[in-house]
């Protein structure tokens, strides 16, 4: 993981996460942020918007499905 912080005072991290696409199961680069995370699959150029909490040892990722029938 990698944090940088902006000229402004802004904070934000990049990380990859191996396998963690949920439409091609390639890898997903996050972007961290304080206003939340944002993901994107270079593979099959899926954009998300993962929840992303915290924990002692580590960071816990989830995904909203949604389907259209």
């Amino acid at each position: 993981m990698t944090q940088f912080e902006t000229q402004s005072g802004e904070r934000f991290a990049d990380f990859d996460l191996p396998e963690g696409c949920m439409m091609c199961g390639g890898a997903v680069s996050i972007r961290a942020t304080p206003a939340g995370a944002h993901g994107y699959c270079p593979h099959c150029h899926v954009l998300s918007r993962p929840q992303m909490r915290v924990k002692p040892n580590g960071v816990e990722l989830s995904f909203e499905t949604t389907a259209l029938a």
